[in-house]
């Protein structure tokens, strides 16, 4: 009885690093054997009570020894079946997405060799920076990292700026490249009250059924699991808070764009809705674009607004901050007027391949896609004043896209040249 208490004491005392119904069984059964043992009247004076007794107590202590040894056993096999499974995925998505060399500069977040500046991505293995603005959560955790690895459960998300070369960047990839894009087109011709996902082809180019560039088609997108479906290759929208909601932490979104000079595009677009009169917006025609101006009519600091999903409150530099923060994280830069470089880039980073050759490309980019002639509007004159004071974050923002811009050069570069 006294090795017996003994054994128990010990075992109750080891409780915390075992498992508790394991540890106790093998005690219950024990007790009840032994128990039985000593109710039975002639166990109680054989000889052999001693012997069965101490090989109870013996096979007792080897189960315990044995489960507490096969417990962390276990618990590293599954942690290396774990890490087999996690380096398993990114060497898929290694294959899956970059040529090497760009690959592997994602993967580190290299600097410029010569001349670098201290605006360009840092490595982030260490997790975060310690003084950046904070990014809204979900832009942080639906949209991809540049840095990110691309893995196949990615989707390419471009932000269309309007008047920014966003119109031939649809036609680029849905004509000459075959791609399926979700677009305004998705909601045409009665998808919009369809109750699942698919493709449809309009003019030889693949669309998603959802329209992706109103607060109602983004909502319907994401019911149907746009992202989650895997069916699109680029997902377009100006509204990026809004669209970034159509991915989550596991089919996140590679966030790209074409900026333009704020001043040139709010006048190309005010000309253009002079003329465009199919998209029933009203005003426009019958007064000028000083007039407009002194009205308070016209874009605010149209960029930081949607970056940041402040569309009505008085924005502050912290605001340009945190919208340059998400650009230089997350954000491939193009440039409207280094487009054909831009489009480069974006083909390299995504990997995509255009199977008409640069025949279809020169014709879009030489021809243009919803171009509008309008006058040029001259430094220092009362227009370019007026927008300037409306529109102050969004051109230092657009300053700063076009600094990391020539940054991420170093993403694109092959064996030590530069495009």
């Amino acid at each position: 009885f006294f090795l017996m208490f003994l054994h128990h004491f010990r075992a109750d005392q080891e409780l915390p690093s075992i498992n508790r119904t394991v540890a106790y069984s093998p005690p219950s059964f024990e007790t009840f054997l032994f128990c039985t043992m000593m109710r039975t009247k002639r166990m109680k004076t054989s000889l052999l009570a001693p012997v069965l007794i101490s090989a109870i107590v013996l096979f007792n202590v080897c189960i315990t020894i044995t489960t507490t040894v096969a417990t962390p056993i276990t618990q590293d096999i599954a942690d290396e079946e774990k890490l087999s499974n996690s380096n398993n995925l990114i060497q898929e998505a290694s294959e899956d997405s970059f040529n090497e060399i760009t690959h592997q500069n994602l993967r580190v977040g290299r600097r410029l060799q010569e001349g670098t500046t201290t605006l360009y991505l840092p490595d982030y293995s260490a997790g975060g920076t310690p003084h950046s603005p904070s990014i809204p959560r979900n832009i942080a955790t639906n949209i991809a990292m540049i840095t990110d690895p691309i893995t196949r459960k990615d989707t390419a998300f471009f932000w269309h700026i309007p008047k920014a070369g966003g119109t031939t960047v649809k036609a680029y990839y849905g004509k000459c490249f075959s791609l399926t894009v979700a677009t305004e087109v998705g909601g045409l011709f009665g998808h919009d009250q369809d109750t699942k996902i698919d493709r449809f082809v309009r003019r030889g180019i693949r669309y998603m059924n959802v329209d992706t560039t109103t607060p109602g088609g983004i909502q319907h997108a994401k019911d149907l699991n746009l992202a989650e479906s895997g069916l699109a290759k680029i997902i377009f929208s100006s509204y990026f808070h809004g669209g970034s909601e159509i991915f989550n932490p596991v089919n996140r979104g590679r966030f790209f764009t074409i900026f333009r000079h704020p001043i040139e595009r709010a006048a190309s677009l005010f000309y253009y809705r002079q003329t465009a009169t199919w998209e029933k917006i009203f005003g426009f025609s019958s007064t000028t674009f000083e007039d407009f101006l002194h009205k308070g009519r016209g874009e605010k600091n149209w960029m930081v607004r949607l970056l940041t999903n402040k569309f009505t409150e008085k924005l502050s530099g912290e605001d340009l901050e945190v919208a340059k923060e998400v650009l230089r994280t997350r954000c491939v830069i193009g440039l409207m007027d280094r487009m054909e470089e831009s489009l480069e880039r974006f083909n390299t980073y995504f990997g995509w391949s255009s199977p008409d050759g640069d025949d279809c490309k020169n014709d879009l980019l030489h021809g243009g896609v919803n171009r509008n002639p309008h006058p040029k509007i001259e430094v220092g004159s009362e227009v370019w004043n007026l927008l300037y004071e409306q529109n102050e974050l969004d051109i230092k923002l657009y300053e700063y896209a076009q600094v990391l811009f020539e940054e991420q050069r170093a993403l694109f570069s092959y064996q030590g040249t530069q495009r």
